[in-house]
């Protein structure tokens, strides 16, 4: 079985969408979105990003474990895919 998208109701009258793994787990939770319309609209554009949209890692720099490779004083995991740094 795929992950999934779950429409669920938000404390302030709207919905979010919650993206599930198949096993369950939860992976991210949406933006608050007003309509059902808005959320399903929300749903295909995730759906259009995840498949193309790129890793910007804004986050800290880490010091370097095994199996990570340090580049310019950057590590990186190299766990396929790229990573793409925002200047």
């Amino acid at each position: 079985m795929a992950g999934y998208f779950k429409l669920v109701d938000a404390h302030d009258d709207g919905f979010r969408v919650k993206l599930t793994a198949p096993d369950g787990t939860l992976v991210a939770v949406s933006t608050f979105y007003a309509s059902k319309e808005e959320a399903i609209a929300g749903i295909e554009l995730i759906r259009e990003i995840a498949g193309t949209g790129p890793i910007v890692d804004h986050s800290r720099q880490e010091a370097p474990d095994q199996g990570e490779l340090v580049f310019d004083g950057q590590a990186s995991h190299r766990r396929g895919g790229g990573v793409r740094e925002e200047a």
